[in-house]
């Protein structure tokens, strides 16, 4: 962490933004950039190549390259080679995803407290001594044996 002495302000911090200008007017900064940027990119820390790819995401190289050709998965086309970056990584890994599903128990009980909380909300009612003969449910023909 820089401190606030080091932190230009005012006319110093006007002179960096100057010396910057000069710097990528003249092609002295962008250079750097640029060589910069390419240090990282062919550096192997940034971009993998499918069998380094497939190992860091716990899978086969062969599903891994199928996967770009036929399903989707993001990749980075460096002529003939297939590259991949954390971002791309992390993207397959998201396609890959499965949501988790409730266990039976975990619904049973889901269930059972939903049939809980109906039972409370319906009203009490008063039964009757003597079961009610539901003529309904019986079929003609038991009607008439019984009658």
């Amino acid at each position: 962490m820089s401190s606030p002495e080091a932190t230009p302000t005012g006319n110093d911090r006007d002179a960096v933004i100057e010396a910057l200008r000069e710097a990528l007017r003249s092609g002295e900064l962008r250079e750097v950039i640029v060589e910069a940027a390419t240090e990282v990119l062919n550096s192997g820390e940034i971009t993998l190549d499918a069998k380094e790819a497939a190992k860091a995401l716990g899978c086969g190289q062969r599903f891994l390259l199928d996967g770009c050709n036929k399903h989707g998965f993001p990749y980075i086309d460096m002529g003939k080679s297939k590259r991949f970056g954390p971002r791309e990584l992390r993207e397959i890994q998201e396609m890959l995803r499965v949501p988790a599903k409730p266990s039976r128990l975990a619904a049973a009980r889901r269930r059972s407290a939903a049939e809980r909380s109906t039972a409370a909300k319906k009203p009490a009612t008063r039964r009757s001594s003597k079961p009610k003969a539901d003529t309904a449910d019986e079929s003609p023909m038991e009607l008439a044996l019984a009658g």
